[in-house]
């Protein structure tokens, strides 16, 4: 993978260096830095589940602070009024017989949006809504204007079908592409950072402006693709099918576009299997067991090791996170499991997420034989 430094501060090092400076400045957040800023790169909207507390707004302020042009942030209730969104009835207009907004600094004259409690929006806006955030298009008084919004992210503390109106979000919940439950952390090193080092809103290096966004995007539509993530991409959509997954065309032909978004976010000059890894959060419709399935799938087919590392990190972290060290039993069967854990690791071989998750399982492992001392 190719370094920012190589790279100079060119828009897709720019791209590089935020994403390294959000994962020091946050905690445990790597999937959705980059589930973030690959939606950028290929222009859709991303939208984040979880409680509260899970700093889902922390994490698009930074990335908001990072972007330049215009931006339209707003909380969703159910009594948000259009006008609120989408601007004031013109009085001018109106004494022209004409229903016009006034747009300036609302959703119609942003370049980035973020929509939080987004499932909370009413009916009322829900259809303009939906035309700007598909097909950037809002209309006015019959005439269509093209809206510059680059990214849109919503965040919501449910998914759409736990809450009473489930049914009429779906075409909402359809025009986000890339969709992921942001989880707590979970591991200790993690906690213990949160508690006694929090993070704060890094302070970027660079800017990116939003002709640079055009610029990314355009670069990444010409990453092409390797025979054999092509022949891994068909073959995913085929077992997703007789797992009774069947994401809409649509769907299937933006995700090859979040693919390449993800590869140029990687530095990659063309898309690998291991780039595959970011359609985990794009090939579902039900947020029930579809995920877990569509990831399962992914990884017996492309097996990138990104995800691999991934997955086996967060079986460690489930590991240390129930373990009572003092229990000396206990704590030797966590060892045990830990160690196997890092034989898998080592053999992912080289790639960068596979040594640093072998770092962390072993430093994992090192405490609970100290803690196993001092308990004894």
């Amino acid at each position: 993978m190719c370094q920012p430094e190589s790279l100079g501060h060119s828009v897709q090092a720019k791209f590089q260096m935020f994403r390294a400076e959000l994962n020091n400045a946050l905690v445990e957040r790597g999937e959705e830095i980059d589930l973030l800023l690959t939606s950028l790169i290929c222009q859709e909207n991303p939208l984040l589940i979880g409680p509260p507390g899970t700093a889902k707004s922390f994490l698009v302020d930074s990335l908001l602070q990072w972007i330049g042009g215009t931006k339209f942030q707003i909380l969703f209730s159910r009594h948000t009024l259009p006008e609120e969104v989408f601007g004031p009835i013109s009085l001018m207009g109106l004494k022209q017989d004409r229903f016009i907004r006034v747009i300036d600094g609302k959703l119609p004259s942003s370049d980035i949006g973020f929509g939080d409690e987004i499932f909370n929006a009413n009916s009322a806006i829900l259809n303009s809504l939906l035309k700007v955030l598909n097909e950037k298009i809002f209309e006015q008084d019959g005439t269509r204007i093209q809206v510059p919004l680059k990214l849109f992210v919503g965040a919501s503390n449910q998914w759409p079908h736990e809450q009473e109106n489930g049914k009429e979000l779906n075409a909402l919940f359809d025009r986000f592409l890339l969709r992921k439950r942001v989880k707590p952390i979970l591991s200790r090193e993690g906690r213990q950072r949160l508690w006694w080092n929090p993070p704060k809103l890094p302070r970027p290096s660079t800017r990116i402006l939003p002709e640079e966004i055009d610029t990314a995007h355009r670069e990444s539509l010409g990453i092409p693709w390797s025979e054999g993530a092509k022949a891994a991409f068909e073959s995913i959509l085929t077992q997703l099918a007789r797992e009774g997954i069947f994401p809409a065309d649509r769907r299937q032909m933006k995700a090859v576009r979040a693919v390449q978004a993800f590869a140029y976010l990687e530095g990659g000059s063309q898309v690998e299997l291991e780039h595959l890894q970011i359609l985990c959060h794009v090939l579902w419709e039900d947020p029930g067991e579809q995920p877990e399935k569509v990831a399962s799938v992914i990884a017996k087919v492309a097996a990138p090791v990104g995800m691999k590392a991934n997955s086996l990190v967060f079986e460690a972290e489930e590991i240390v996170f129930k373990l009572n060290p003092s229990n000396l039993a206990e704590a030797a069967v966590a060892a045990r499991k830990l160690g196997e854990i890092e034989k898998q690791l080592q053999n992912l071989g080289d790639h960068p997420k596979a040594v640093n998750a072998r770092d962390l399982v072993r430093g994992q492992i090192r405490k609970i034989k100290l803690a196993s001392i001092e308990a004894v």
